[in-house]
C-alpha cells in the first residue's frame, strides 16, 4: 500500500527552516511553579520535599489522549484516498432448521484500510534550571528524526501532536541542541505598564511570594527615582524574571532593576529584548557598549540621569 502524504502546515514549514542540521527532535522548554507541578505528572515531572523531580523517560499513558493511546497501542486508518477494494466479508446466521448456525460469505466494496503499528516513543522531562519556587524544565520526545527518511513529514506530524497533547505546546530544535542552550532559550515575558503607576508595579512584585519586605521597600524606593524620569511605562517580568522591573525610554533605551539588594541596574541602549534573554553572567562577559551597569553606589541616581541624557 502506498504511503499517503503528509502535508506539514505552514507554521511548521518555517519552523523547520530555522533550524540546521539534518537531525530534528521535537521538544518544549517552560518554566512550571510548584504549584503547577500535577498538572505535568504524566511526564514524569513531580514534586519531591519542596523539589521537583523527574522519572526515567517512558512512553505517555493512554489517559493523555488519542495520540498517546495510538503511540502505545497502534490504529487502523480508512484510506479514502485510494480507490475502494472488493473485499469478503463473513458472518453467522442462523440455520432455518434451528439446528444452529452456518457461515454466510459476501463481497462488497470498501476502503483500504492501513495499520500503523504502535511507536512506543518515549517522552522525557530534565530540570535545565532551578528556580525559587519553580524550575526551567524541558520536555522532549526522545527519538530523533532525520530529514533524508521518506517518512520524515508524517512522523514530524505525530510527535509534535504527541508532545502537544501531553504538555500543551512542542516545537521544533536540532537534534544535538544541549540542555544549557534549551535554559537560554525560555524567553522573557515583559508586561508593560503605563507612566504613574508605580504602585501598580509594585503590587506585581508583591505577588512575588519570596520577595522580602525589606526587598519591595527597596524597590519602591528605586521605582520613585524611575518615575521622576521622563520615561515611557514601566516593565515588570514574569516567569524566571518575576523580579525584574524598569522603564522604558522611547523603543529603544531601557533601565532595568532587579529586587536583590546587591545587584547592578542595566541599561540597554538598544536591542533591550534580545538581550534581557541573557544572564547577568552572559551581559558581564559580552562587555556590549551598548549595555551599561550601574552599581547602587552613592551617587547612582545621578549616574543614570547623566547617562539617559547622554543616550537621548
Amino acid at each position: 500500500m502506498t504511503r499517503k502524504e503528509t502535508r506539514l502546515s505552514k507554521a511548521i514549514q518555517r519552523e523547520l527552516e530555522r533550524v540546521d542540521g539534518p537531525r530534528i527532535i521535537v521538544a518544549s522548554v517552560a518554566i512550571i511553579t510548584t504549584d503547577e507541578a500535577a498538572k505535568f505528572e504524566q511526564t514524569g515531572l513531580f514534586v519531591d520535599s519542596g523539589d521537583f523531580a523527574v522519572n526515567a523517560p517512558a512512553p505517555p499513558p493512554r489517559v493523555c489522549g488519542l495520540w498517546a493511546k495510538r503511540n502505545l497501542d497502534g490504529w487502523q486508518e480508512k484510506r479514502k484516498d485510494l480507490p475502494k477494494e472488493m473485499r469478503e466479508i463473513s458472518s453467522w446466521a442462523p440455520s432455518w432448521n434451528g439446528g444452529g448456525y452456518h457461515l454466510v460469505s459476501r463481497s462488497i466494496e470498501a476502503w483500504p484500510v492501513e495499520h500503523h503499528p504502535a511507536r512506543m516513543l518515549t517522552l522525557s522531562a530534565k530540570i535545565v534550571e532551578p528556580l525559587k519556587d519553580g524550575a526551567i524544565v524541558r520536555f522532549r520526545i526522545d527519538q530523533p528524526l532525520d530529514r533524508a527518511d521518506s517518512a520524515f513529514a508524517e512522523n514530524l506530524q505525530f510527535n509534535l501532536r504527541l508532545l502537544r497533547e501531553v504538555v500543551g505546546h512542542a516545537q521544533i530544535y536540532c537534534a544535538d541542541i544541549s540542555d544549557s542552550e534549551f535554559a537560554n532559550l525560555q524567553s522573557v515575558e515583559w508586561e508593560l505598564i503605563p507612566p504613574g503607576t508605580a504602585e501598580r508595579v509594585l503590587a506585581q512584585l508583591a505577588r512575588n511570594r519570596t520577595a522580602t519586605a525589606e526587598q519591595l521597600e527597596i524597590a519602591s524606593a528605586r521605582l520613585k527615582v524611575l518615575e521622576r524620569l521622563d520615561h515611557d511605562g514601566f516593565i515588570v517580568g514574569h516567569g524566571k524574571f518575576a523580579r525584574y522591573f524598569g522603564a522604558k525610554f522611547g523603543e529603544k533605551l531601557l533601565v532595568l532593576e532587579n529586587l536583590e539588594y546587591g545587584n547592578a541596574l542595566y541599561v540597554f541602549e538598544e536591542n533591550w529584548k534580545e538581550l534581557t534573554q541573557l544572564s547577568r553572567t552572559e551581559l558581564i562577559k559580552r562587555r556590549d557598549p551598548k549595555v551599561h551597569r550601574l552599581p547602587h553606589l552613592p551617587g547612582w541616581q545621578s549616574a543614570i540621569r547623566k547617562l539617559l541624557r547622554a543616550s537621548s
